[in-house]
């Protein structure tokens, strides 16, 4: 009897696979390609035979063959920021579940490298794009490039005007939802860490705290004091901590602080305790991202949820949509954050006589 591993050796393609359950290549086809017109049976039987020879299709050379492939090629500028490694892992396993495979490409978030890195999915006749935090616009040539070529591209989160067919989180509204959670406890002077004038990001989340204060007749500028983190060298931890002095600063005593993601703000909790700042007791603070653990700090953070989940759903829906020949249509899609109101956040303390 030949061994398991010479057997795996001779299935090495849809013939030799074919030959083997003697059926044929045009069948092995279909069921790999999840075409209709084969038994449920069959497509079982074809499964089961793929998974106990450990037999994987050349999704390139058939690729090469019908004109595309099943890699989704997926741009990110890096993994740790954004939550980008959790929706990596989201998109991933939403795409293998319809027989794709993922490759991804880290740009650094350079946008020449992001531009490299569609040529090559391009090249590989992908059978779709997704960018994360994407740099370029509609009309960058690389874009229209994969756009000509008939490959279904998706932005998630551009970091500049969302183009069309976009997918990205509303910022704005949610930043509105924390400021007027913060006003029902009383709060009115309020620092932001980390937010600056420059990034689409930040200034969608100050025109939300601009529309906060004006929803009751106030301008936001009279009461919000903006601070940029110590030093971008260091770790968003690090950032936070090295920050407590500058926000618990003695000309602007803010009774709440807004800060740009959750390891800021866990950071700047360990620093305004190094300087005797009581959180929630002398100073409120929300952070943004939801990360896990901020539920088991003490006191646990109040933050802002992304719900990267269903952004990337509304993602995936939407490329897969378009790989069907569907029409998902082209205006942007938009994802509602929620606000977990927590420990962190509290009543505003008595003004200092």
């Amino acid at each position: 009897m030949k061994s398991t591993k010479n057997t795996r050796d001779a299935i090495r393609s849809t013939t030799d696979l074919a030959t083997r359950l003697h059926l044929s290549r045009w069948t092995i086809s279909r069921v790999l390609n999840g075409h209709s017109g084969v038994s449920e049976e069959t497509q079982t039987r074809v499964r089961a035979a793929m998974q106990e020879l450990g037999f994987q299709p050349n999704s390139l050379a058939r690729g090469l063959r019908k004109g595309t492939t099943n890699i989704i090629g997926i741009c990110l500028p890096e993994i740790e920021g954004l939550y980008l490694g959790q929706k990596l892992e989201f998109l991933r396993r939403a795409l293998a579940a319809e027989g794709f495979h993922a490759m991804a490409a880290i740009t650094n978030g350079d946008l020449q490298e992001e531009a490299q890195a569609f040529d090559r999915f391009r090249n590989l006749r992908a059978a779709g794009v997704v960018s994360f935090a994407s740099q370029l616009t509609a009309r960058h040539p690389r874009v229209r490039s994969i756009t000509e070529a008939g490959i279904p591209l998706v932005f998630v989160d551009p970091t500049i005007r969302p183009p069309k067919g976009s997918v990205c989180v509303d910022r704005s509204t949610g930043m509105q939802e924390a400021v007027e959670y913060l006003f029902s406890l009383g709060h009115r002077h309020i620092t932001t860490l980390g937010l600056g004038p420059d990034g689409h990001y930040s200034r969608d989340r100050m025109q939300g705290i601009s529309h906060a204060y004006a929803a009751h007749g106030w301008e936001a500028r009279h009461f919000v004091r903006q601070v940029p983190l110590a030093n971008e060298g260091l770790s968003h931890y690090a950032n936070g901590r090295a920050s407590a002095a500058a926000v618990w600063n003695a000309n602007f005593h803010p009774t709440a602080v807004l800060t740009v993601n959750d390891r800021v703000a866990i950071g700047l909790m360990d620093g305004l305790r190094s300087l005797g700042v009581r959180v929630p007791e002398d100073l409120s603070l929300v952070g943004y991202d939801a990360m896990e653990v901020g539920a088991f700090l003490s006191p646990r953070l109040t933050t802002i949820d992304a719900r990267p989940d269903e952004l990337i759903a509304a993602a995936t829906e939407r490329l897969l949509q378009s790989i069907r020949g569907e029409d998902p249509g082209a205006a942007p899609e938009v994802i509602p954050t929620r606000l977990l109101p927590r420990d962190s956040a509290g009543p505003a303390r008595e003004p200092e006589a």
